[in-house]
């Protein structure tokens, strides 16, 4: 059985994806990129930031506009936790969060510790 540990407070793990997904989208590298993700993912020592952003080849005949693909989202029910970001600290995975476009949101992995403060100054 896996322990997650679920703060109080989600503000400490947004602040530190919020500090990490843009430097793993200007340094990372594109890994998987088909389907419905794409993956980037930035090595930096002893981390790993892997983060997946929706992707969908168009079909031929489906409309590209991003009003469109906007308007279809937004009839389902429940939110679309389309991004996420994994962080892997010394081949631990300690940090793990969903999100929407609508800023709805999941912490589904959060192991405080000492690793925090320094993943902020990555």
């Amino acid at each position: 059985m896996t322990l997650t540990l679920v703060p109080s407070s989600a503000e400490p793990a947004l602040a530190i994806r919020d500090h990490l997904v843009p430097l793993v989208r200007q340094q990372g590298t594109i890994e998987v990129q088909r389907d419905a993700v794409r993956l980037v993912v930035l090595r930096r020592g002893e981390w790993r930031i892997e983060h997946w952003t929706p992707f969908n080849d168009l079909a031929p005949g489906d409309a590209a506009s991003p009003g469109y693909r906007h308007a279809l989202s937004q009839q389902r029910g429940l939110p679309d936790l389309a991004y996420g970001l994994d962080l892997w600290h010394g081949g631990a995975r300690v940090l793990r969060v969903l999100w929407s476009d609508s800023g709805a949101f999941e912490l589904a992995e959060f192991a405080r510790g000492a690793w925090e403060a320094e993943a902020l100054t990555l």
